[in-house]
């Protein structure tokens, strides 16, 4: 027979047993790899959310008492200004001559007849007419 014939040929039919015939093909199959958990994740984004809210919270908290400071700060420094004008003025009041004047009449003061110096070069008394 050739090789023609022998493909055109019909095979003989094989009978296959009730068991055989009734055998399911069965194959094994992998699991499907279970996905992870979005709970890590998310507890990670919550604690990195809460965290920056604390933190802005504490920095605006400090900024607040800090503002708080400078402002109480800027109350005294007026203050202690307005007091120094004050002073200054009475100071000024006091420092002219019409009141020095004044005070000392009241204690008991005249003024002085003749103006004189003392020279210690010379270790003389010079008096303001010669010295001119």
């Amino acid at each position: 027979m050739s090789t023609a014939a022998r493909a055109t040929a019909p095979r003989p039919a094989t009978r296959l047993t009730d068991k055989q015939a009734w055998k399911p093909r069965l194959q094994v199959v992998r699991s499907p790899e279970p996905s992870r958990s979005l709970v890590p994740f998310l507890a990670l984004c919550l604690g990195v959310l809460l965290c920056a809210l604390v933190a802005a919270l504490l920095l605006n908290t400090a900024m607040a008492v800090s503002s708080h400071r400078v402002h109480e700060q800027q109350i005294e420094l007026a203050q202690l200004r307005e007091t120094q004008a004050e002073m200054q003025a009475r100071l000024d009041s006091a420092g002219s001559p019409s009141e020095l004047r004044q005070r000392a009449r009241s204690l008991g003061m005249v003024p002085a007849e003749a103006t004189v110096y003392i020279s210690v070069a010379s270790q003389s008394i010079v008096s303001a007419v010669e010295g001119n």
